[in-house]
């Protein structure tokens, strides 16, 4: 029984490898956001910013695992994070700059 639940237990970690690039950008694929920051909090898992809809005005968040932006200062209060359904790039229109960021896979640019 000791030898089952050994082999069981290799066969379980050995089919947990790395994950492919294109799996998981398929989770990130359908997200769109369209939102002007009212605050952020950023560090290199989370992006978490709550804020409104630059036309309708509803209130809104944004909570996704950060593949983007490594100055975690970058955004702040009155930018506007813009990420199009079907594109990986998020953008950030600051008051003056317009900055755009890559989504990373693996320490490197994805697209």
């Amino acid at each position: 029984m000791k030898i089952f639940a050994f082999f069981s237990f290799l066969i379980l970690v050995s089919s947990c490898g790395e994950p492919n690039c294109n799996d998981v950008k398929k989770a990130f694929y359908p997200d769109e956001y369209n939102l002007i920051v009212g605050e952020a909090s950023i560090d290199n898992s989370w992006i978490k910013i709550t804020g409104y809809h630059p036309i309708t005005y509803e209130k809104s968040n944004i909570m996704v695992h950060n593949n983007w932006i490594d100055d975690y200062n970058e955004v702040e209060a009155g930018d506007t994070i813009i990420k199009r359904a079907g594109n990986l790039e998020l953008v950030i229109h600051k008051k003056d700059t317009i900055i755009r960021h890559d989504w990373y896979c693996k320490g490197k640019p994805y697209k």
